[in-house]
């Protein structure tokens, strides 16, 4: 859910080697397209209350597995899709649960939380963080 609300790469711009339509537009060959993860992870259509952090929408019984192709496309797809994406999903589970078991996070009261779209999208500030140590892990 967080890869949809802030994909990694916020739009891939692609090159059309050949003439082709799409959505009932006619594109030459060399016309330089971009495919937007951004407005299409925030898209009513696939997601509603786009704007909610709900990471229950994944689950099989909501949403998980019904929205179309490419509708969640934080690593871009197909043959060009990153090849590091399987690595970086892993390595998101392990450092979060390895972190979530002996922190608590919460965002720092007077932090500023603001987007800066450059080839990655991350936080123009950073992301100022209050790490609280549990008390005991949590077992699970």
């Amino acid at each position: 859910e967080s890869m949809r609300l802030y994909p990694p790469a916020w739009g891939i711009g692609r090159k059309a080697l050949k003439d082709f339509e799409v959505g009932g537009y006619r594109l030459p060959a060399g016309t330089n397209v971009f495919l937007m993860q951004w407005i299409t992870h925030h898209d009513e259509r696939y997601y509603p209350e786009p704007e909610r952090f709900k990471p229950e929408r994944w689950e099989e019984s909501n949403q998980g597995g019904q929205i179309p192709r490419f509708a969640y496309f934080p690593f871009g797809g197909g043959p060009r899709k990153c090849i590091g994406a399987s690595f970086a999903m892993m390595e998101a589970v392990l450092l979060l649960a390895t972190l979530a078991r002996r922190f608590r996070l919460e965002l720092a009261p007077d932090a500023r939380v603001e987007l800066l779209p450059s080839l990655t999208l991350r936080p123009r500030f950073g992301l100022r963080m209050l790490v609280r140590k549990r008390l005991a892990p949590v077992l699970g």
